[in-house]
């Protein structure tokens, strides 16, 4: 029977099979390859009741008959109704089976334990770690995500961890685990009975217009894969529409109510669950449709929004939706560049248009790169994809993408005359890692500097997890990674004089990299693996003081120019309407980290904003009126929360 040799070295797929040498990222997956080697002639071909199919997991055929026979769930509902002591019809395919399921372990989920890697899980361990009821509910599969990334000090419930405010206490694990139905909701799609509004609402003309104005104003910059001037809302398809208004009326009121303060969110909010059902029906046919782009763009805008806008609650919601983006995005082959339709010289307008089309594609791409990378960063929970996966160049500079017109296009183009071929943004990534001809990279937009930067925190906060681990430090790395963020900053700090919107993301997630890497990731090995911002912001505030090292003299340079960024700008936004909602997450953090060097009294600590040494109160003034600016989104409201925490 196979089994797993795990090593630090193999921390990708750390999990083969000695039968054919293959390897997986997971044990689950591992095992439910190894039952292929096992399983007999017979059984390797499982025919479907309904047509000439046939499977190699009996899981297979069952989606399959649910996809392409909705009599047999008629029929199955049937049998049920008739007998509520029948056993559930569903196949448990070996991924599913309890002997399948890993063991909570110690340490970082990219480095697996020999010792968990074979056993089925057992009630102890579950109790050790003060988990109730896993896969019990609609994020079972992410919270076993999060259960790998074991950078927990305390055996509070995950439970609580996940959201301490709405999500209520499960009774303890002490029931045996042949008593577990492990098939209960472990699905792949959401379902349309759990979700509000299947009434079949659609926001009117008048408020897809205004939306669509307010995404491409507010937006469209952080997550910038729809072109403004050939989109086209009657042509889109409605989960898409529904999706960007989620997003777009947080930062507008609903014209349709007078502009009434608080329409727009409650709009907003309207729309959220509009898309949820939308996009639940539409994934029971996400293997018919013939783009799955739009899609993939919805599951993006719609953890967003649930993630930093809703929050609390719906967190749960976006990390569901997050696994079915990586999911789609992989299966479709999104990640490989959309291929020419045609090779024969066309139009000026149909060429611009094919290059829109590919630009958006790839664009799409690294918004799921960025979205899997910035979840990781907040929440701790492992990375989905790796940056070798993307198969793409650089995006285009921002001034070909932006262009309104086939002409402005071409005339765009021949001006700026690329230095160079496109890079591929592995490619980028290696070069900058190795500092090695940097000078022939042609320009790029901000948004791949931004995917390159994100890399580099990941990578980042991976080796100082694996330093907390084993307590070794390893500079070399750091050293490189370092080296990289220094090699990068001329490829952001010209956007920064050039654009203010994007140059601020850029800038900020820049100085974030540098924060992280010369802290070694404190929040990150100090135990926040979290399933909601809420709970982020919340264990952040607990844990800051904490953080004595900050006030040590040779750490408090190095980190005081990448705070004094932070504070400049919180104290010269006014107004951030065009603000990434991650850059306050990062400007907060900056500020915890500025109140500890007050605290201590260091010299310097807040004088770039007039706050003397010292002065703790004068400091939580000054938060309290920078951040009170953002109050209109729920993430503001949840800062000033955790503001009032530190003043009692």
């Amino acid at each position: 029977m196979p089994v797993s040799h795990a090593s630090r070295g193999e921390s990708y797929q750390p999990f083969q099979c000695i039968v054919c040498q293959s390897r997986f990222t997971r044990h689950e997956n591992l095992k439910r390859h190894a039952a292929l080697h096992s399983r007999s002639q017979k059984d390797a071909s499982l025919p479907c009741e309904f047509c000439h199919a046939t499977f190699s997991r009996p899981d297979l055929r069952h989606r399959h008959m649910k996809r392409k026979h909705p009599e047999y769930e008629q029929k199955r509902s049937k049998r049920l109704q008739c007998d509520p002591a029948h056993p559930r019809l569903h196949s448990v395919s070996p991924a599913e089976s309890p002997d399948s399921i890993s063991s909570p372990r110690s340490g970082n989920a990219n480095v697996p334990d020999q010792a968990f890697s074979d056993m089925q899980i057992q009630p102890s361990a579950i109790e050790l770690m003060g988990v109730g009821r896993i896969l019990q509910d609609a994020t079972g599969l992410e919270r076993s995500l999060l259960l790998g990334t074991s950078f927990l000090k305390t055996t509070q419930s995950l439970e609580t961890q996940l959201n301490p405010i709405s999500v209520p206490r499960q009774p303890p694990f002490d029931v045996s685990l042949a008593d577990f139905n492990f098939n209960q909701d472990i699905v792949d799609r959401l379902s349309p009975s759990d979700l509000p509004l299947q009434d079949g609402w659609y926001p009117s003309t008048l408020q897809v217009t205004r939306g669509c104005h307010l995404f491409f104003s507010h937006i469209a910059h952080f997550v910038p894969f729809l072109h403004q001037s050939t989109f086209d809302s009657n042509q889109s398809p409605s989960y898409l529409i529904v999706s960007i208004l989620c997003l777009a009326y947080q930062y507008g009121e609903d014209s349709e109510c007078g502009e009434q303060a608080g329409s727009g969110a409650d709009l907003s909010m309207r729309c959220f669950h509009r898309a949820r059902s939308l996009i639940a029906s539409e994934e029971g046919r996400s293997d018919i449709l013939p783009d799955k782009i739009p899609i993939v763009q919805s599951y993006v805008l719609l953890q967003i929004c649930a993630m930093m806008y809703l929050c609390g609650e719906s967190s749960a919601f976006g990390l569901k939706i997050h696994s079915s983006m990586i999911s789609l995005a992989r299966a479709s082959g999104m990640m490989q560049p959309l291929a020419i339709q045609s090779a024969t010289p066309q139009d000026l307008e149909s060429l611009w248009r094919e290059f829109v089309k590919g630009e958006s594609h790839k664009r799409t791409v690294f918004a799921v790169h960025q979205i899997d990378a910035l979840w990781y960063q907040f929440l701790s929970v492992p990375r989905s994809i790796s940056h070798l996966e993307v198969k793409h160049d650089l995006p285009c500079p921002e001034e070909q993408w932006t262009a309104s017109s086939s002409a402005e296009w071409a005339h765009r183009q021949l001006v700026m005359r690329s230095s160079g071929p496109s890079v591929q943004y592995a490619d980028a990534v290696r070069r900058f890692l190795s500092a090695e001809d940097l000078n022939s990279i042609p320009q790029f937009d901000p948004y791949g500097a931004i995917n390159i930067t994100q890399f580099l925190i990941s990578s980042a906060r991976e080796i100082s997890g694996w330093s907390t681990m084993t307590g070794i430090v390893s500079m070399e790395r750091f050293g490189a990674l370092r080296s990289s963020l220094v090699a990068l900053s001329p490829f952001i700090r010209p956007h920064a004089d050039a654009n203010l919107i994007h140059g601020a993301l850029c800038t900020a997630t820049w100085e974030t990299a540098m924060l992280e890497l010369q802290m070694w990731s404190p929040s990150h090995t100090g135990g926040i693996v979290e399933g909601s911002i809420d709970a982020v912001l919340t264990k952040s505030t607990y844990l800051a003081p904490d953080c004595e090292f900050l006030c040590e003299n040779n750490a408090a340079k190095a980190i005081q120019p990448h705070v004094d960024w932070f504070l400049r700008y919180l104290d010269s936004t006014l107004d951030p309407d065009t603000e990434a909602p991650w850059i306050a997450l990062y400007a907060y953090k900056a500020f915890l980290i500025a109140l500890q060097l007050v605290r201590k009294g260091l010299v310097g600590a807040m004088q770039v904003v007039g706050i003397r040494d010292g002065d703790v109160q004068g400091a939580l003034m000054w938060a309290r009126k920078v951040f009170q600016r953002r109050q209109r989104w729920q993430l503001g409201r949840l800062i000033i929360s955790c503001l009032d925490e530190l003043e009692t």
